[in-house]
């Protein structure tokens, strides 16, 4: 390729990924019906997360899998049979994330997806018609495997995808459908425990079955990332896929991807070399530990109260009507996730997550001291209250950052890797969690029931001093600008404020580079 046709004036260009800039046409039908989908994914986690917890607590699954009249109503599984159930399974999560770099490297962004689907189905219909709790934690872990792979591989597609502008909504959209299928889970179990039997809970999991299938039909006509086709040398069809990804003229599609070609031949070199563990090197630890941190300490926020073990915990602390006040919490997430994209991009990430870690610090406190009176039945409710009001404010702002930073902070060639090292931190963390917290809970062990929150309330006040250290400002800014802001160490307080490169805001450069100076010269 000529020089000509490599270097194309900045004043020229109106590329998609230029910070406060929206291309008219830019996104049309076939984008947005592929981000839908591919967001879909988290169907799979948001379904299987909150459909756990009412579960466990029917009477015909503690009785199929535990046995035992004296529990049947009254305290669901013991700590131990939870911890089994709902910890045990997450070491497949972990599993999955580390899979994902592999695959995603070497088979593109859409056959893992479909692969993990596949591999969802088959520990879903292990779950079904599981005869012990060893057969249907197998299958709980099989399918935390194909969870895995799916949640560490959607959100590289949707940050490829679209323009830099609307990237946070695109990528935090991902949260929306996981509540939804949240919500969907936990109105099932309400319905089905009305049936009682083996079917209160075998008609939850049979559903679990039908939603890989629906995506798997869903995401195989959809076109593969044209920055991943790209990054393979594969120039025609990363144009095919980009023309019917945009909704511009061809003379616009030629110009983005010819910005993804010139971003791609500045990092192939030392991306041929660069293997797993260089994200712990010393020019990207720091980016790796923070993008590596908000999927793992927004579960030590003290959520896992009201989502992971709703209906166990409610029930623990004497609250009435727990299946209907399990769906409530589920709403009250659900609504905080639809509330997150409109606040994410406006207002900017450090200042959602200041607002809503300070709003989580105070329930904690608040909760844990309603714990001391929990003989009075307004001080249940209260607690109950609080639980939804953090659900919110959780879902509205730590956990759809959880899905944004990582995305954004890795550096282009270790992206991979970075989410990977994410999602595996993020199981790493669920697996400790969820065995702790029955622990901390349960009748049966340290019997702090609500009084745990206090526990959260400390985890939030150094949670909330590592953001204001270490958490930097992205909003709008290209992967190029966020290099060289890292490579110029700037301070993540005053990034909203820095002022980077023509090139960097572009991704172009008037002189070229020698590297392709020599390119052009042989």
């Amino acid at each position: 390729m000529s020089t000509d046709k490599e270097k194309v004036p900045s004043a020229e260009i109106e590329h998609v990924d230029r910070p406060n800039h929206h291309q008219k046409g830019t996104v049309n039908t076939l984008l947005v019906v592929a981000c839908i989908v591919f967001g879909a994914s988290s169907f799979m986690f948001g379904y299987d997360d909150k459909v756990i917890s009412p579960m466990i607590a029917l009477p015909a699954f503690i009785e199929k899998f535990q046995g035992g009249d004296d529990l049947a109503g009254s305290l669901v599984l013991t700590a131990r049979n939870q911890n089994l159930v709902i910890s045990v399974p997450l070491v497949g999560d972990v599993v999955g994330s580390l899979c994902a770099p592999f695959l995603t490297f070497h088979l593109g962004r859409k056959w893992p997806l479909v692969a993990s689907y596949t591999l969802s189905l088959g520990g879903s219909l292990l779950q079904v018609f599981a005869p012990n709790i060893g057969a249907f934690v197998a299958g709980r872990a099989v399918n935390g495997i194909a969870i895995g792979i799916a949640i560490a591989t959607a959100p590289l597609y949707l940050s490829e995808v679209v323009p830099a502008s609307i990237r946070g909504r695109c990528v935090s959209s991902i949260n929306i459908l996981n509540l939804i299928a949240g919500v969907i889970g936990t109105v099932v179990v309400w319905g089905t425990k009305k049936i009682g039997g083996h079917l209160s809970y075998q008609i939850p999991l049979a559903i679990q079955c039908v939603i890989p299938v629906i995506l798997l039909f869903l995401t195989i006509p959809l076109p593969e990332s044209p920055e991943w086709h790209v990054s393979k040398g594969n120039m025609e069809q990363a144009r095919y896929n980009l023309r019917k990804l945009r909704g511009f003229s061809d003379e616009k599609v030629e110009e983005e991807l010819q910005l993804m070609e010139l971003c791609e031949r500045n990092n192939r070199e030392m991306r041929s070399d660069v293997k797993f563990w260089h994200i712990f090197r010393r020019d990207h630890l720091r980016r790796t530990l923070v993008a590596g941190s908000f999927y793992s300490l927004n579960q030590i926020s003290g959520i896992i109260l009201s989502t992971t073990y709703t209906t166990v915990f409610l029930t623990e602390i004497g609250a009435s009507n727990t299946f209907t006040l399990t769906i409530i919490a589920s709403c009250c997430t659900l609504a905080g996730t639809l509330a997150a994209p409109l606040v994410i991009d406006r207002a900017g990430r450090r200042p959602t997550a200041f607002v809503g870690m300070g709003i989580l610090f105070l329930i904690d406190v608040i909760a844990g001291g309603l714990a001391f009176d929990t003989g009075n039945t307004s001080s249940i409710v209260a607690i109950a209250a609080l639980g939804f009001i953090f659900n919110f404010f959780w879902a509205s702002s730590f956990y759809s950052l959880s899905n944004v930073m990582p995305s954004e902070m890795a550096t282009t060639k270790l992206r991979h890797y970075v989410m990977s090292y994410t999602i595996a931190c993020q199981g790493i963390t669920a697996v400790i969690t969820t065995l702790v917290v029955p622990r901390l809970t349960s009748a049966d062990a340290a019997d702090l029931g609500a009084k745990t929150y206090l526990v959260f309330a400390g985890c939030m006040a150094a949670i909330i001093v590592f953001t204001y250290f270490l958490m930097p400002e992205t909003r709008g800014r290209t992967f190029a600008e966020i290099d060289e802001m890292y490579a110029a160490k700037v301070p993540a307080w005053k990034w909203r404020s820095y002022q980077t490169t023509s090139e960097a805001r572009t991704g172009v450069s008037n002189i070229p580079s020698e590297k392709m100076l020599r390119r052009e010269r042989s």
